[in-house]
């Protein structure tokens, strides 16, 4: 067999901002794919090129049938992707869908992944004239979750202007995928498992971007980030770490302890143990709903009412009291304990 000599990948990475900023839900297999692909384009090239992958780039581990099977798995993943585009001028709207990836083919005799962008895509990744952002590829590829990985490439289209302020619902749904509608809603949940372990893999990366929830009532509706330039950018070459004017060279250290992407998903969220544990008290699901809206996203309330609730739940499993109403009997708890809960009517 003729072995396959592909093109090599390209420095840096190109996407136009309206691409970037669009709602897309990747897995970190997935997002590495697309982030190679990305690498397979020069901007001055006037056609989209092949994509060809070598298969280590995609996953480092040794070979064998399971690192096979979840390459294939996210290509037929990426396949399915669409992203979706509306804008607006004067007042009337336009929505725009677009296919990611036109073919795949992952071949395991030759070592390649090759396949084709969808034609319809091009303007927004070839070319780029203004309003677009681009990144070191080999640092993309040091991020270790799907996350990251989003919340890289929209924070990079954002390091111009320093600061960016977007709704947490759009900052959700960009990271997320806009047809995900029941993960991670609450702000304090979506902080714990996807901001702030994002974060801390920009910050290992050397950048340190802070964040601000800003709240209107008890709900969070906005979060602020102060975006400074990136102290430090990997080098393709040998993998160091080049620091800024004024900073010392090192390697970036991996991120001690850092939670894998796959056992985050699977931790009940803070609004699924509230859930959880309110029907388990027979609250119906109007209460529990009116309940939640209460707590919005203060962590203290939330903790005292997992607190005072226990001891309720504790004797009702253990048959230490018979309650003819056990839901009226916890909904009496949280009217006593969190007076503002159901406001006496004047």
């Amino acid at each position: 067999m003729v072995p396959v000599i592909a093109p090599p990948l390209y420095p840096r990475a190109y996407q136009a901002n309206a691409l970037v900023r669009a709602p897309l839900k990747l897995t970190h297999v997935e997002a590495r794919i697309f982030a190679l692909a990305l690498g397979c384009i020069h901007q001055d090239q006037t056609e989209l090129p092949g994509i060809s992958i070598p298969l280590n780039r995609v996953m480092t581990q040794k070979k064998g049938g399971s690192v096979y099977e979840t390459i294939r798995d996210a290509c037929k993943s990426l396949m399915s992707k669409v992203v979706s585009i509306e804008s607006q001028t004067g007042n009337k709207k336009r929505f725009t869908a677009y296919s990611i990836i036109s073919y795949i083919d992952l071949n395991e005799g030759t070592g390649y992944l090759t396949g084709n962008f969808a034609p319809e895509i091009k303007p927004f990744l070839l070319q780029l004239a203004e309003q677009y952002t681009h990144v070191e590829l080999e640092t993309l590829l040091t991020l270790k979750s799907a996350h990251a990985h989003r919340l890289y490439w929209l924070l990079k289209s954002w390091d111009d202007v320093g600061i960016w302020e977007v709704e947490f619902d759009t900052l959700r749904k960009q990271v997320l995928g806009d047809d995900n509608d029941v993960t991670y809603t609450l702000f304090y949940d979506f902080k714990r498992y996807v901001l702030e372990p994002a974060l801390r893999e920009l910050y290992s990366l050397g950048w340190v971007v802070t964040y601000e929830p800003v709240k209107e009532g008890k709900k969070v509706k906005r979060v602020r980030f102060a975006i400074p330039k990136p102290l430090a950018q990997l080098n393709p070459e040998d993998g160091a770490t080049t620091a800024s004017v004024g900073k010392t060279t090192s390697r970036s250290r991996p991120l001690e302890k850092q939670m894998s992407l796959s056992l985050q998903a699977e931790l009940p969220t803070l609004q699924q143990r509230i859930v959880t544990r309110l029907q388990k008290l027979k609250m119906t699901a109007a209460q529990i709903q009116h309940v939640l809206d209460y707590m919005g996203d203060d962590e203290v309330k939330i903790a005292r009412l997992m607190k005072v609730s226990h001891p309720l739940l504790r004797d009702f499993e253990a048959g230490n009291k018979v309650f003819d109403n056990l839901g009226g009997a916890a909904t009496n708890l949280l009217k006593t304990e969190f007076p503002g809960l159901y406001p006496a009517l004047k």
